[in-house]
């Protein structure tokens, strides 16, 4: 029997009604000179305003009461429409459009089996961040686990899609690659089948997203426990980082343009790295991470080949923190590890605490970036 936890899609409110409270609702304010349309083209809605020109005085054309009385006269002729749009639910919001949001963040805090997560928004509208773990019972001796941190940028869709396919596919794959095989067949290919499999499923589920042709993309951390060995695989700035026996060991290298070896495979491929002046490396002086979900404008160069270890778990491996950079870009490896270890060792009631201290550090040292952090109790499998 499986148990799926995935965090659920998000979008933006529908425009606000009578009920709907003030700090959910849209405000908008009408402009002159504005012709702008929204929603699809079966049900567009325009909203138009006369145009006057404040400077007539200066350019001897009659001054802006005679403006005024020619529009009122053409008004006469044809009278303008003046419609109030209605933003469209889950689509992004006009430029110039005012939106009110709620002032108290957005949170969310889970306590599953074996893990815990915190999630806040940053500066955002929405909270790109997304999660995902799965729990499957093989045999009564052995179990298999999925456990997810994903980071979206340009938009909720490639992380909604990936954080609800990617574990799903990963599992039936694993699953149907080593359940018909022979024990002493699986003892001596498993390990390279599984990573070969973890492999082809992140490869699978980006040539999913992009064949929707929807825009934007997705990083992700993930973890595959499999009859006592932990396989971590990531594309982007996502990490999992371990503690054995107190001590961090970062299991992902962070895959940005800022690390030499992708900025070579960038050159190779006949793309280039730029770094700006904040000291920000980027491909094609667009984006930060060189390996991610999605992103078909840079697919050439931002791939989503994965990049996939193996882990045997021992009696020294404690506990796995999946974070997105959110917390990484604030607070180090060693830091994560020793927080989650002072609330394993404060005998608390409420398991996602560690995680919500280690977003609360995160955001009291500046960072505006959603952030998403998932501990996972890797003694249950040792």
């Amino acid at each position: 029997m499986a148990t799926v936890l995935c965090s659920p899609p998000v979008s933006m409110p529908a425009a606000s009604t009578a009920s709907s409270p003030l700090s959910m609702r849209r405000t908008t304010k009408v402009h002159p000179i504005v012709s702008i349309t929204v929603g699809h083209a079966s049900k567009e809605q325009q909203l138009f305003a006369p145009a006057v020109d404040a400077f007539a005085p200066c350019n001897g054309s009659g001054g802006v009461v005679e403006q005024i009385e020619s529009t009122k006269k053409a008004a006469r002729r044809r009278p303008s429409m003046l419609v109030i749009p209605v933003v469209p639910e889950a689509s992004e919001t006009p430029a110039g459009w005012g939106v009110v949001v709620a002032e108290k963040e957005a949170e969310v805090e889970v306590e599953g089996e074996g893990f815990c997560l915190a999630s806040r928004r940053g500066a955002r509208h929405a909270n790109e961040d997304a999660y995902c773990a799965i729990t499957h019972k093989v045999r009564a001796d052995s179990q298999l686990a999925f456990y997810g941190v994903y980071d979206g940028h340009g938009g909720r869709a490639a992380v909604d899609l990936v954080s609800e396919r990617l574990g799903k596919n990963v599992v039936a794959a694993v699953l149907a690659t080593t359940e018909p095989q022979e024990a002493a067949a699986v003892a001596s290919s498993s390990v390279d089948a599984t990573a070969a499999t973890i492999r082809a499923t992140y490869l699978a589920t980006d040539s999913e997203f992009l064949g929707q042709g929807l825009r934007g993309g997705s990083c992700a951390a993930t973890a595959l426990v499999k009859d006592g060995d932990l396989y971590v695989a990531n594309l982007g700035d996502c990490r999992a980082v371990m503690s054995r026996d107190g001590t961090a060991t970062a299991l992902t290298s962070d895959q940005t343009a800022a690390r030499g070896d992708e900025r070579a495979r960038i050159k190779s491929s006949g793309g280039y790295v730029s770094c700006g002046t904040n000291g920000v490396w980027r491909v094609q002086d667009c984006l930060a991470v060189s390996r991610a979900f999605g992103d078909a404008s840079l697919k050439r160069w931002v791939i989503s080949e994965p990049e996939i270890t193996r882990h045997t778990l021992t009696a020294g491996c404690e506990f796995l923190v999946l974070a997105s950079d959110g917390l990484w870009n604030k607070v180090s490896n060693q830091e994560a590890v020793d927080a989650v270890s002072r609330s394993n060792n404060s005998g608390r009631d409420n398991s996602a605490g560690c995680c919500k201290e280690l977003v609360d550090m995160a955001r009291s040292r500046g960072s505006r970036d959603d952030i998403t952090v998932m501990v996972v109790d890797l003694k249950r499998f040792t």
